[in-house]
């Protein structure tokens, strides 16, 4: 599986653990898994953590057609890209700029930690969820 979904039930974060390959196609598939929990969960945060992906081979019109998709999250909700290299740290970057809807409610960062520190989380407990 090039996912999995963890959620901390304290702070009502969600988080998107990608590993391994990522395909074009698997990122809208990932996607639709998303929106499932997001609806199951109700979370106030979410975090997608790419510090596992080993490639990332998405072709720019994918990703543009992915960022364009409905934004799942509740308006409000904070979230954030955990993208440590700076290959994946470019795409999502390029993902930011088309996908930022409302404005400013979506980071890309390059670490966990940064994105917790941000959402004023230092005690974040993650339980797997299906």
């Amino acid at each position: 599986m090039s996912h999995h979904f963890e959620f901390d039930f304290e702070h009502k974060i969600l988080l998107t653990v990608m590993e391994g390959e990522i395909h074009g196609t698997e990122l809208l598939a990932i996607d639709q898994d998303l929106l499932a929990r997001i609806v199951r969960m109700q979370p106030a945060a979410g975090i997608c953590d790419l510090t596992a992906v080993t490639e990332l081979n998405v072709p720019v019109p994918i990703l543009r057609t992915a960022a364009l998709q409905p934004e799942p999250y509740p308006l409000e909700a904070p979230r954030f890209i955990v993208a440590p290299t700076d290959v994946l740290y470019g795409m999502s970057r390029m993902y930011e700029l088309v996908a930022n809807r409302p404005d400013g409610k979506l980071q890309v960062v390059r670490n966990r930690q940064e994105a917790l520190s941000a959402l004023g989380v230092s005690d974040a407990r993650f339980d797997p969820i299906d």
